[in-house]
């Protein structure tokens, strides 16, 4: 078979692309705490992420100006986000509903690779997707494994028809596309590299077996160039800047070297099969059981990957059995983890669909006499199971509510009084004090993270500061400070609902430097 007929074979209408578009943005939208729907996104991590957006367009530097831990990429799409005007989130959710579409888009390509589903079967998309985007490991919404793997779901629609060809191989321009991906994925948090990384240690063993040179050394060049083309800017962009040294020590160094440093694995941890195999896979084991959502899609995808045709079924475990290994092994290197990273495990999610269309028309088959009737059947369980995971969305208690009841606005209220105030989120992370009050750190470092332990340097500089009565106001979760120059000012409590599905309360306390100091 020709890439032509796959191509043919694996095109959408344009009302299936409607449809799977549709759904992904209604979705997002009652998921996500980043639509218009909710006050603001209140998650430490994605509060981060557009303060350090909204500081580059108004030219500070990330690491160099504000200090935070992720890939540079990150940053940038942040903050082409935060060019939405407002103090909200609207702009990363119009990222989030791209993102999401992308990625029901190519999984539904995938799936016709392979089956020639009914028009119902479409319904299994939302159905998935709900499950996906209300699952806890979601969180609050704008994590950097939400927006990576719809990315990673294209690489994965290439190879899985390359499987169909008989050089195993991809076409050309493919090669080319993969590479700009990888260097998006490396620039972002490059452990998300790993699935193309065991893709192309694939590639060359099957070009490499069938002697096919020509076509991998093509494959090669047009993959480095368009690593390059995602990389060279990103680069240009911190020379310019005159901040390669911070690029490298914060994104590199630090994460590899000071993050969590005490997690390390020793003892008879550090044996190779058992720190690069056994850990990860019982990390995995632990969340998917303590995860029911993200246990049953695990549980779903593996499945399907030995659920393909004869001609097909070797090839298909062999690539799915080398990139889940190498990309386990790559997102858990160690004991400590923390619990979203398997979150990128999600664009694995066509075997679990192609699995599940044959399976729907096996049935089909099965009961031809009542086959309107299976398809009615089948699409009410589609609409009722989206409507279940939207109302079961921890994210819910934040739905319409508005954001004069929550403390970051009220802060902001008092905040602005102040002409061009200086803030500090002393002791907890980028909660969206920033954002609400429309204003952007004036310090380096700019809230907590969790590296002050392995780097003093932080806590130093801002205890500096403290004392030196450089902030108007400081935002942290303590009542008892005994600041010589600061007074609280206000206390606010909001409930929230966090990643393991409990509801509680925060407490944020907000300190003003007094008047006579």
């Amino acid at each position: 078979m020709q890439n032509k007929d796959l191509k043919d074979k694996s095109k959408l209408s344009l009302k299936e692309c409607l449809f799977l578009i549709l759904s992904a943005v209604i979705i997002i939208t009652i998921a996500s705490t980043s639509s218009p729907l909710f006050p603001l996104n209140p998650w430490d991590d994605a509060n981060c992420f557009l303060t350090v957006g909204r500081g580059i367009i108004k030219g500070l530097v990330p690491y160099r100006d504000l200090y935070e831990q992720k890939g540079p990429v990150l940053y940038l799409v942040h903050a082409l986000c935060s060019l939405v005007p407002g103090k909200s989130f609207t702009g990363v959710w119009i990222l989030e509903c791209v993102m999401a579409s992308v990625f029901a888009v190519f999984s539904w390509k995938t799936v016709k690779l392979f089956v020639n589903p009914s028009a119902v079967c479409t319904g299994l998309v939302p159905l998935f997707l709900s499950v996906i985007y209300t699952m806890r490991l979601f969180n609050f919404g704008d994590s950097a494994e939400e927006l990576c793997f719809p990315l990673l779901g294209i690489v994965l629609y290439y190879a899985l028809k390359a499987i169909k060809t008989e050089d195993n191989l991809p076409q050309l321009k493919e090669g080319f596309i993969c590479g700009i991906i990888a260097g998006i994925l490396f620039w972002t948090k490059y452990t998300f590299t790993a699935f193309i990384a065991a893709y192309c240690l694939l590639i060359i063993i099957y070009s490499i077996t069938r002697r096919e040179f020509k076509k991998l050394f093509s494959l090669i060049g047009l993959f480095l160039a368009g690593a390059a083309a995602a990389s060279v800017p990103v680069i240009l962009y911190f020379a310019v800047n005159n901040a390669l040294g911070d690029l490298f020590t914060s994104y590199f160094y630090n994460n590899m070297f000071l993050y969590n440093s005490g997690s390390h694995t020793s003892g008879i941890y550090s044996i190779p099969v058992i720190k690069n195999i056994v850990i990860p896979f019982v990390i995995l084991f632990r969340l998917g059981k303590e995860y029911l959502s993200l246990g049953i899609i695990l549980i779903l995808i593996i499945l399907g990957a030995v659920s393909f045709e004869r001609r097909y079924r070797l090839r298909a475990i062999i690539l799915f059995a080398v990139t889940f290994l190498i990309t386990a092994m790559a997102t858990f290197p160690r004991i400590y983890y923390i619990y979203y990273y398997a979150y990128i495990f999600m664009f694995y999610l066509p075997f679990a669909l192609i699995m599940t269309v044959r399976l729907e028309g096996y049935i089909e088959s099965k009961l031809k006499d009542s086959k309107r009737l299976v398809s009615i059947f089948i699409g009410a369980v589609c609409a009722i199971t989206v409507a279940v995971m939207i109302l079961l969305s921890k994210n819910n208690y934040l739905l319409l509510k508005p954001a004069k009841d929550i403390p970051q606005f009220k802060f902001a209220e008092e905040i602005n009084k102040t002409e061009n105030p200086k803030i500090l989120t002393f002791d907890i992370m980028d909660a969206g004090f920033y954002t609400s009050a429309g204003i952007l750190p004036s310090n380096r470092f700019f809230c907590f993270l969790n590296i002050e332990k392995d780097w003093p340097a932080i806590l130093d500089e801002q205890g500096r500061l403290i004392d030196e009565g450089y902030f108007d106001y400081i935002i942290c979760y303590d009542d008892d400070y005994d600041w010589e120059l600061y007074e609280l000012c206000r206390t606010e409590t909001t409930p929230v609902c966090d990643f393991t599905g409990t509801l509680a309360t925060d407490q944020f306390c907000l300190y003003k430097r007094k008047t006579d100091s």
